[in-house]
């Protein structure tokens, strides 16, 4: 038996031992294969005919070939003389059509090597058809089963029930995470590439918060149950992860039931993530609670939202302030600020935390600002006791608000308003000006004393 029959021979096996396969996909590549070799070999292909007995598990490569007078010298693949076809068919006469075995004798070996080419290039396309069609509808589901094959420049490849190609590309890996050849992970599916593409198909992902999430469905299977759920997730993965729950059952506590037992779910969560800190806190509509949960440890003073233009994007956000006490603004924040980013991340604005201090400080400028309604001297006792009943307390809250509702209170009419609101104007300038003049005394106040500081210093050197 000739080298290039035992290739094709080789190739043709893999028809008879691949039970689980298309076995008529497999007799087309071989018939493309075929087809690609022998225009290679004689510029015109051949008429091939494969078929697969079902009884022998045989598989037959005929060359399906014209029955002429006189064999032209430049189609001889394509033609036989009637005497040489009686031997594959003794009823051949001329013009009819006689399957003759492939002489693979007569291959050079650049035609073999491009019917392997072809076979394996149709086998390969059809596997990553295979694949696509059976992960398509797995993106964000849990891919057991995957195993390290190289860690090269940040970039893992791993293999998935042991033949299916995946990577873990650098941004889908937790901070902090070492993987080495032989390594067993557990990703979650992000990604699936098309066939067409020449990259792994499957993008596995670690970094993802939908693996925390998969993760605890695996632990509490209340969550499949549908009483308890996740309402909201933030995690930068390696350094922590915070998860809002809730309860649809009034007699389950949702933070309990992820928890565990003695902290075996949330600890068995932990390992899988390499000891990644978790944070789970219960979810609620109030926003500010919220905040007041999701920046624990630290314990949050207060909570006031204010809107700000976006200097970046030129848009208006709402804002969070917390507040918290002095020592504790490092906890707050988390070590390079991610533990208020996170917060943020989980609430859905962006939280700034500030000491108690420096917000009392604020407060307390912002009161010295205020112009009671009382310190009019166009305001009577009994009308300012109309005004504040009618919500109009101060200089501020009168300018803040529309003329005729200053005029709807007993005994204010347009002229009246107009000197109240001339009055309050001043007033409001008045005490700016104080207020300033005050701000300016305390910075030179504090000046004076760190210039007193650095001079005893100096002094105890010398």
């Amino acid at each position: 038996m000739s080298e290039n029959y035992q290739r094709i021979e080789a190739l043709a096996a893999v028809i008879r031992e691949s039970k689980g396969a298309n076995q008529e996909l497999l007799l087309e590549w071989l018939k493309r294969g075929l087809l690609e070799a022998t225009e290679n070999e004689f510029g015109t292909p051949q008429n091939i005919k494969v078929t697969w007995d079902q009884k022998t598990d045989d598989v037959h490569i005929l060359a399906l070939m014209l029955v002429v007078k006189e064999v032209e010298t430049e189609r001889a693949h394509l033609q036989i003389n009637r005497r040489k076809a009686r031997k594959y068919d003794p009823e051949a006469d001329y013009g009819d059509e006689v399957g003759v075995p492939i002489n693979f004798d007569d291959f050079g070996r650049s035609a073999i090597n491009m019917f392997r080419k072809e076979f394996h290039t149709l086998e390969r396309s059809a596997e990553r058809d295979k694949v696509y069609e059976e992960y398509s509808d797995r993106i964000g589901q849990l891919i057991p089963r995957c195993v390290v094959q190289q860690v090269y420049r940040n970039r893992v490849n791993v293999r998935v029930a042991g033949q299916i190609e995946a990577i873990i590309p650098p941004e889908e890996r937790a901070r902090g995470e070492r993987f080495e050849h032989g390594d067993t992970v557990l990703p979650v599916l992000v990604e699936v590439l098309s066939p067409e593409s020449t990259e792994p198909q499957l993008v596995l992902s670690r970094a993802t918060p939908i693996l925390v999430k998969r993760l605890f469905e695996r632990e509490a299977p209340e969550i499949d149950e549908g009483v308890v759920q996740i309402v909201a997730i933030a995690r930068e993965a390696g350094v922590r992860t915070k998860i809002a729950v809730a309860s649809n059952d009034i007699r389950v506590d949702a933070v309990g039931t992820f928890v565990g037992m003695k902290g075996m779910r949330v600890q068995s969560v932990m390992r899988e993530l390499n000891g990644e800190r978790i944070d789970i806190i219960p979810w609620t509509i109030d926003k500010k609670l919220l905040v007041t949960s999701a920046l624990l440890p630290a314990t949050v003073i207060r909570v006031v939202t204010e809107k700000r233009i976006n200097h970046e994007t030129e848009e208006e956000e709402t804002i969070m302030i917390a507040t918290v006490p002095d020592d504790e603004i490092g906890r707050a924040k988390g070590k390079g600020g991610h533990n208020v980013r996170l917060a943020g991340k989980l609430v859905g604005y962006r939280i700034e935390v500030e000491e108690k201090s420096l917000w009392e400080n604020r407060q307390k400028w912002e009161d010295m600002l205020r112009v009671d309604i009382s310190e009019f001297e166009s305001v009577n006792d009994k009308l300012a006791e109309r005004l504040t009943r009618a919500g109009f307390d101060s200089a501020d809250t009168l300018f803040d608000s529309p003329l005729k509702e200053i005029l709807e209170v007993q005994g204010v009419g347009p002229v009246k308003a107009k000197n109240i609101l001339k009055e309050a104007r001043v007033l409001i300038d008045t005490r700016k000006k104080d207020v300033e003049l005050k701000k300016e005394e305390a910075r030179n106040a504090v000046l004076e004393d760190e210039a007193d500081g650095t001079c005893d210093t100096e002094t105890a050197e010398e």
